[in-house]
């Protein structure tokens, strides 16, 4: 089996700043999660970085703004081709620092990607309009201008993806931005400075501060000076980073967990629920947010589609996402297989029986160090077993049977979550109508990847608020202004 390697890096493990690379402090070990092999010492932010950092982006904005919006979708552009360009070294660092399989990798690329040209086209669609005034001689001009500069904090488990589409959002807007990525996985992101700067953007418009959530979050949400944030993350984190930026009245926009209900109509076709299940569950090992966390099936076909499963988990071949061939990967840490297996232990001694695992991984002594949990089938999972009450966040697929398709629909919908939801039959008018009724920000009718540059994604409930891609995820980073004035009138 042949293996591909980590790339040479172009960029350093240390604040980018300016333009250029800005000492930091401690240091953080990054690890490969499928051998626990160190990658590299990345250098974290402290406060007083932060902070300088915020203060780069605020002189880098003033200009920002003022660059057209055409020059500014031309940057954009220019990253997307880069990116392209350079697809597979990006993949291998992203395999090696988050442990997705190398083909999801370069596929997040081209996600990545994917949102630089979307947005660098949207920038220049930022339409004002004149509005009629009650009095006679006046009108209303009504503008959209750039917030000013936005923070934003991305997750580990989409690192490249969720950068990209913050990213490219802000800065067509005309807002610069202070990113903070994940802590575990900083590599990805600071390997975007160097890539911007050469695809034209100016200095200081990203300032790239790996950092601990407590340090670099903290002064994002205080600092006057930062007018946006943006996070995707845990409901807990959001609701902390809400409280944090209270006090200076921060815009805010929020992706945060789910509990997607994916609903199997008893006319849908097994083989391929099966099928796209599996890819669904087995896509970054299951630590997706929109992933299908609840799988209702009717009683009468529970067995069969079982039966299915089971034989697709059995034949996936797990292993070291640098490997070719590979369907999954490992968890992100240890903690988190300790999380997963604590949930699977609970459903079974609650009631619910394992059915399918793989444990293949486990022949790999390449892989002993590494965190990887077998893709595991549940069945007799009943809704108020904790698996089916909070996400997963593992290559666990469980069960719920249900008797009446309104049964299901009401069933899905009791969570405090709203985030994804998915929907499979033969008869699309009942999909249509089943989805129609799902609490959920998006819902894919016979498809496991819905989301696209193109239209806006976002939860309800306590799933966020807010909405990223699409027409929407600009006006994320606008603010409107009315002018009111007297209307010119021709000099006689």
């Amino acid at each position: 089996m042949s293996m591909k390697t980590l790339p040479d890096f172009w960029f350093e493990p240390r604040p980018w700043m300016d333009g250029q690379w800005h000492p930091g402090g401690e240091t953080v070990t990054i690890r490969n999660p499928a051998t626990g092999e160190k990658i590299a010492e990345v250098s974290r932010a402290d406060a007083a970085t932060v902070a300088l950092a915020i203060e780069g982006a605020v002189k880098a904005q003033r200009t920002w703004r003022e660059v057209s919006a055409v020059e500014r979708g031309m940057v954009l552009k220019r990253t997307a081709a880069l990116l392209l360009a350079r697809k597979d070294e990006f993949a291998r660092l992203l395999t090696a620092e988050q442990g997705k399989p190398y083909a999801q990798a370069a596929g997040e690329v081209e996600y990545a990607a994917s949102f630089f040209q979307w947005f660098g086209e949207e920038a220049r669609r930022v339409y004002g309009r004149i509005a009629a005034h009650p009095e006679a001689g006046r009108e209303f001009f009504i503008e959209h201008k750039p917030a000013g500069v936005a923070g934003l904090i991305t997750p580990w488990n989409f690192p490249l993806a969720q950068g990209a589409k913050k990213v490219a959002a802000a800065l067509a807007a005309g807002c610069s931005a202070v990113w903070k990525p994940a802590e575990l996985t900083p590599l990805i992101a600071l390997a975007m400075g160097p890539l911007m700067r050469e695809a034209g953007l100016p200095d200081g418009v990203l300032q790239i501060v790996p950092g601990r959530g407590s340090v670099v979050g903290a002064v994002l949400a205080e600092h006057p000076a930062v007018r946006v944030l943006s996070l995707t993350g845990s409901t807990a984190t959001g609701s902390a980073l809400m409280v944090a930026a209270a006090p200076g009245i921060k815009r805010l926009s929020l992706e945060l967990g789910g509990n997607a209900p994916f609903i199997v109509l008893p006319d849908a076709d097994l083989d391929f629920v099966a099928e796209q299940l599996t890819r669904l569950k087995l896509f970054v090992s299951g630590q997706v947010c929109v992933t299908a966390n609840r799988v209702f099936v009717h009683a009468d076909a529970e067995a069969a589609l079982a039966e299915k499963l089971a034989v697709k988990i059995s034949a996936a071949r797990l292993g070291n996402g640098l490997a070719d061939g590979i369907e999954a990967g490992p968890l992100i840490h240890r903690q988190a297989c300790t999380e997963v297996g604590a949930l699977v232990e609970q459903a079974v001694a609650a009631g619910a029986e394992i059915v399918a695992e793989n444990r293949s991984y486990e022949s790999d002594a390449t892989l002993r160090d590494g965190s990887f949990f077998p893709p595991t089938l549940l069945i007799g999972v009943r809704d108020k077993m904790r698996v089916a009450q909070q996400e997963i966040f593992g290559p666990v697929i469980p069960l719920l049977r249900y008797t009446s398709v309104t049964d299901a629909v009401r069933r899905a919908n009791e969570t405090p979550y709203g985030l994804a939801s998915y929907v499979y039959g033969r008869d699309l008018t009942q999909c249509r109508a089943v989805a129609s009724a799902i609490e959920a920000g998006i819902v894919g009718v016979n498809e496991w990847r819905p989301l696209k540059a193109e239209i806006p994604f976002g939860g309800i409930k306590q799933s966020g608020i807010g909405a990223e891609g699409g027409e929407e995820g600009l006006r994320e980073f606008l603010e409107t202004q009315v002018i009111s004035m007297p209307k010119p009138i021709i000099a006689s």
